[in-house]
C-alpha cells in the first residue's frame, strides 16, 4: 500500500496495513536533518519544499506538508540575516532561530491591499496594527488560486512528480480564524476584540475564510487531496468554548463546506494546539475529516479525544513534542504504541503524529521510532 492510499483510506475509515506516520516537521528541522543552510531554503522556495520531503522520507514518514515561503533576497550584516528589497534596501532582520519571519523596520512595508503581503503576512512582522476599522477590513486583499498558481504551481508539480508513490503530500490552507485575525491586530488586542469589537472580528475572519478557500482550491487543482487547515491559537488555553463556538466553529464549517463542494474527495484536517478537549465534538461536527494535533501538553490524551470525537472522524497527533528531544527510541515506541491503540477505530481513523510542530532539536532516531511503532501495532498484532 502506498502512502497516499494509506492516508486516504485512514480518513475514509477503511482498514489499512498499518497506521500512517505523519509527524509535524517544519522548515527549521528539515534544514537540520538534511544538512541544508536555512538561508538557502529561504531564498529558494522550491528547494525548501523538496528538503521538507527529504526530511520526511529519511525519518520514515508517510507524508510531508507542503508549505509556502515568500520569495526573499537576503544579505548578512553583523552576523544577522537581513531581508532586502529588489533595490537592495533593508526590510528587516529575519528571525532564523524562530519562525523565519522578517521583522520589518517600517510599518509601511506591509500593505493590507497588497496580495503578496497578505499571502505571506506571517513572514512580515511589525508591531503596528494592520487593521484599525471595518473599512480597513474591507480593504484586505485576498490572494486567489491564480495568485498561488503563479507563485507555486511549478514547485508543487515538481514536488508531486518527485514524491511519486513513495510519499504523500499534504496541502496547506493556512488559517481563516483566530490565527489569521491576530496577524492583523496582534495577540493582546485580538483578545480584547473578541469581547469589545465582535463586528470587526467577524469582518476580518470573513476575509480569512475567502483566503483559506482560495488557497485550498489551488492545492486541490494541483492534485493534493489531503489539506491542513490551521488555527494553532484557537484553543481553550486561550479562549473559552463560548467564544470558540461564536467565532471559530462557524468559519471552519464555511471553509470545509466550500472545499468539499469543490472536490468531494478531498480530506481536511485541522491543526489546533493546546487544550481542545471541550470542543472536540464541535470540531467533529464542523465538517472536518480529521482533528489534530491532540497536544498532550494541553492536558488530555488520545483516548479522551476519541471518547469525545466518536468513531466517524480521524484523529491525528498525541505524541508529546518534547519527547522527540528527551525520550529514548524505545520510550518513543512505547508512547506511540499507546497512542495508536487509543486512537484507532477498526484499524483505521488514526494518524500517528506529534502534538505540535517538532522543535528544531528533535532527534532523527526518535522520529524513526514512530515508524517502528506503526509497524509493530498492525492488524496482525492486535
Amino acid at each position: 500500500m502506498n502512502p497516499t492510499q494509506r492516508l486516504l483510506d485512514t480518513f475514509n475509515g477503511i482498514a489499512t496495513d498499518r497506521c500512517p506516520v505523519v509527524p509535524k516537521i517544519w522548515f527549521d528541522l528539515a534544514a537540520r536533518l538534511t544538512g541544508t543552510e536555512p538561508r538557502a531554503m529561504m531564498e529558494d522556495r522550491g528547494l525548501a519544499i523538496l528538503k521538507m520531503m527529504d526530511a520526511a522520507e529519511q525519518t520514515g514518514c508517510d507524508a510531508a506538508r507542503v508549505f509556502f515561503l515568500p520569495k526573499r533576497a537576503t544579505q548578512i550584516e553583523d552576523g544577522r540575516l537581513i531581508e532586502v528589497d529588489e533595490n537592495g534596501a533593508r526590510l528587516g532582520t529575519i528571525d532564523v532561530s524562530g519562525g523565519w519571519a522578517t521583522h520589518l523596520e517600517r510599518a509601511e512595508d506591509f500593505s493590507i491591499e497588497n496580495p503578496f503581503h497578505v499571502a505571506y503576512r506571517t513572514f512580515r512582522k511589525h508591531p503596528a496594527p494592520r487593521v484599525r476599522s471595518l473599512d480597513d477590513a474591507k480593504r484586505i486583499a485576498v490572494p486567489d488560486k491564480q495568485f498561488w498558481r503563479a507563485e507555486f504551481g511549478r514547485a508543487v508539480e515538481t514536488a508531486i512528480t518527485r514524491a511519486g508513490e513513495r510519499l504523500a503530500l499534504i496541502g496547506d490552507c493556512d488559517s481563516a480564524t483566530l490565527a489569521w485575525y491576530i496577524e492583523f491586530r496582534g495577540m493582546e488586542q485580538a483578545m480584547f476584540d473578541l469581547m469589545e469589537e465582535p463586528l470587526l472580528v467577524h469582518a476580518v475572519m470573513e476575509k480569512g475564510v475567502e483566503y483559506a478557500i482560495e488557497r485550498g482550491k489551488f492545492c486541490i487543482d494541483c492534485g493534493l487531496r489531503v489539506l491542513r487547515l490551521n488555527d494553532s491559537v484557537a484553543n481553550m488555553s486561550v479562549i473559552s468554548p463560548v467564544l470558540w463556538r461564536e467565532f471559530i466553529g462557524p468559519r471552519l464549517r464555511e471553509v470545509c463546506e466550500a472545499l468539499h463542494r469543490y472536490d468531494p474527495v478531498v480530506k481536511i484536517y485541522c491543526h489546533i494546539c493546546g487544550n481542545t478537549l471541550p470542543v472536540i465534538a464541535d470540531l467533529a461536527g464542523a465538517g472536518l475529516d480529521g482533528i489534530g494535533p491532540l497536544d498532550p501538553l494541553g492536558g488530555f490524551s488520545v483516548a479522551q479525544a476519541r471518547e469525545q470525537a466518536g468513531t466517524d472522524v480521524t484523529l491525528m497527533g498525541g505524541v508529546n513534542t518534547m519527547d522527540f528531544i528527551h525520550a529514548t527510541p524505545d520510550q518513543m515506541v512505547e508512547t506511540a504504541s499507546r497512542c495508536i491503540r487509543e486512537g484507532q477505530v477498526n484499524n483505521s481513523r488514526y494518524i500517528l503524529s506529534s502534538g505540535c510542530a517538532l522543535p528544531p532539536a528533535a532527534k532523527a532516531e526518535t522520529l524513526l521510532a514512530l515508524r517502528r511503532a506503526a509497524e509493530y501495532i498492525t492488524p496482525k498484532t492486535l
